[in-house]
């Protein structure tokens, strides 16, 4: 029997639904490393880049770079800015309370249906990400913590059961994770009282009670705007 009909005898799969395999380009592998280097606090927020310098070090031309640098800037990640060159995205205060509206909008809602439609799977997706972040504030692993708490709350997405809310929460995931990466040390003094906050969250979830939900959360992300413009006034302090 071959492949094809390997796939046909099994009435769990539908061939004609299986999407090929489409291997990475060379512009995407560029992009996914420096995202990972955004994310890892390799590269720092408002960073200026160098074409060159990336392509040298990735061992590849820079007509790759150019394109990744083009589609981290779809995402938000790269600033590209004529005659000045590409810099890693760093929010001013405008755009911060964006993304900080946006999200709370969308968590808000992506919530209420996973409360509705995956409650066991999103609870128990949110004990994980606590567990991680219980283990990261005890090593005191800043970076360890906003890893997790970036789990914690993209556990209402992934579970909401709508994909287009799941694409919605995409445009600014890569800047909220690199928001989070980034201020995660200036944030240290935050750290107990979030992740209290993040323990009511899961046992709302837990009880079901989506109006607690509702609050807490509203609580919790509202609050984090003032938390991430005083961080970022320290960065830059430190940084300055």
């Amino acid at each position: 029997m071959n492949e094809h009909e390997s796939l046909k005898a099994d009435r769990n799969i539908n061939p004609m639904k299986i999407s090929p395999i489409r291997p990475q380009s060379l512009a995407e592998i560029v992009a996914d490393r420096l995202k990972a280097a955004i994310l890892r606090r390799e590269l720092a927020l408002g960073e200026a880049l160098s074409e060159e310098k990336i392509a040298a070090a990735m061992e590849v031309s820079r007509t790759p770079v150019r394109e990744a640098l083009t589609m981290l800037q779809l995402q938000g990640l790269i600033t590209i800015l004529p005659r000045r060159g590409s810099f890693v995205f760093k929010p001013d205060q405008a755009t911060l309370h964006s993304l900080v509206e946006y999200r709370l909008q969308l968590e808000l809602l992506a919530a209420d249906w996973a409360t509705q439609r995956a409650p066991e799977a999103l609870h128990s997706a949110l004990r994980q990400a606590l567990a991680l972040m219980e283990k990261a504030r005890d090593e005191d692993d800043s970076f360890a913590y906003a890893t997790a708490d970036t789990q914690f709350h993209e556990a209402f997405i992934a579970h909401c059961g709508n994909p287009l809310v799941i694409e919605a929460y995409g445009i600014a995931a890569g800047r909220l994770a690199a928001i989070r990466s980034h201020l995660a040390e200036q944030l240290g003094l935050h750290r107990q009282k979030t992740l209290q906050e993040h323990h009511q969250i899961a046992r709302a979830v837990e009880a079901r009670d989506a109006d607690q939900l509702r609050l807490l959360l509203k609580q919790h992300i509202e609050a984090m705007e003032p938390n991430y413009a005083n961080a970022l006034a320290l960065l830059d302090m430190r940084s300055g």
